[in-house]
């Protein structure tokens, strides 16, 4: 089982993973900056599935919430691409996978 969480700040369209002594300053940054999001990846080996959870801090109630506007995760996520430098190459390729290749599918076809 593979496990990673990033803290994602879309306004710098800058991130990093949370690891480590990383994981305290990461969290206070996601509760007190807006447009910053906690992407975490979780793939297993026993069922063969690769997830993606996304999480925005909910002021009002003091909490994280999930994103499931799949537009808005697509948007999060590739973006996150390009502002995060340690994504490893099989979590960039399920999120390309993801979005990119039926979006230029679309593209190719509507093209032809």
């Amino acid at each position: 089982m593979y496990d990673h969480v990033w803290i994602y700040f879309s306004e710098t369209n800058w991130g990093y993973e949370l690891k480590g002594i990383d994981i305290i300053s990461g969290l206070d940054a996601f509760l007190y900056n807006p447009k910053t999001y906690l992407i975490e990846y979780s793939y297993s080996d026993i069922v063969d599935d690769m997830t993606f959870a996304i999480y925005e801090w909910d002021n009002s109630q003091k909490k994280r919430k999930n994103v499931f506007d799949r537009y808005k995760k697509e948007i999060i996520l590739i973006d996150a691409l390009k502002g995060i430098k340690d994504i490893p190459d099989y979590v960039e390729k399920q999120i390309k996978s993801l979005y990119l290749d039926k979006e230029l599918e679309l593209e190719k076809n509507a093209n032809s």
